[in-house]
């Protein structure tokens, strides 16, 4: 079962966009953490999360989802120096600012996040639990990798159906 925003999000993703799930990479992790150390130059009171199978070392798409943990009344600070290091943003509403490029050869996606928000506390926590639990982190790549190839609609709604059965315990 998925919840209404999981719904509405499957609606966005392009219907003939496929998922290509590739064994981890480790240096998917140094160049994450060297976006990172980039950001903390700048901005060093400004949380990351570093999140996603790249982040757990599992396979997955081989990209870089980090979060940089602040708040709507806040973005402004950073919006500047972020822009200087990543180019103009490609999607900006008051809750959530989002930046695409490819770092290293890797699709990285940078996203200014209100710290507060529910969705975010549930990444954070779905990451946790499957950082923390050998067993769960295995089934889900498990999942993944049964994945590759299939519509990304479907890839993500396995992926949300999983999430949703690990935080529901």
């Amino acid at each position: 079962m998925l919840t209404p925003n999981q719904e509405k999000y499957l609606l966005t993703i392009p219907e003939d966009k496929v998922a290509i799930i590739k064994p981890f990479d480790p240096s998917v992790k140094e160049t994450a953490r060297a976006i990172i150390r980039q950001i903390k130059n700048e901005m060093p009171n400004l949380e990351v999360f570093f999140g996603g199978a790249s982040a757990l070392g599992i396979a997955g798409q081989n990209d870089i989802d980090l979060n940089l943990l602040s708040t709507p009344e806040d973005y402004s600070k950073f919006i500047p120096a972020l822009t200087e290091l990543f180019g103009k943003p490609t999607k900006t509403n008051p809750t959530l600012i989002k930046w695409e490029f490819q770092r290293s050869g890797f699709d990285v996606e940078l996203y200014l996040t209100d710290r507060n928000s529910p969705a975010l506390q549930e990444q954070i926590k779905t990451y946790e639990l499957l950082r923390d639990n050998r067993s769960l982190l295995i089934e889900y790549e498990q999942i993944k990798l049964a994945c590759n190839c299939l519509l990304f609609q479907e890839y993500m709604r396995k992926k949300y159906e999983f999430f949703n059965k690990i935080l529901a315990k």
